[in-house]
């Protein structure tokens, strides 16, 4: 939540079950936490099928703001909800950092 540009973010098994939240509670995050795995999930077989390596992050862009969903090691992953005014490749890189940190765990 500390980065420019977060109003979100969660900590989330890659089997969709939510560890960590930071995030408004009229958002059901169970729900959310399910769908962005599977988002995740759904990317990484999608390249699997083409022969690409494992994507690094899943970016969902919408008008008001966006989703950035990030591997964090074999059993975790996470999501940031962003707004408008985020920088996303700096972010990219920031959260890099974390989930780097948060799979070594």
């Amino acid at each position: 939540m500390a980065l420019d540009g977060v109003s979100g973010c969660a900590v989330i098994s890659r089997t969709g079950a939510l560890m960590e939240k930071r995030i408004d509670s009229s958002l059901s995050v169970p729900s959310f936490a399910a769908m962005t795995a599977t988002v995740l999930g759904s990317a990484e077989a999608a390249a699997s099928m083409l022969h690409f390596s494992r994507p690094a992050s899943v970016f969902v862009d919408g008008d008001d703001g966006g989703i950035i969903i990030l591997g964090a090691g074999k059993a975790a992953l996470i999501t940031v909800i962003i707004n408008k005014s985020a920088d996303i490749e700096l972010l990219k890189r920031e959260l890099a950092v974390i989930a780097n940190n948060i799979g070594e765990e």
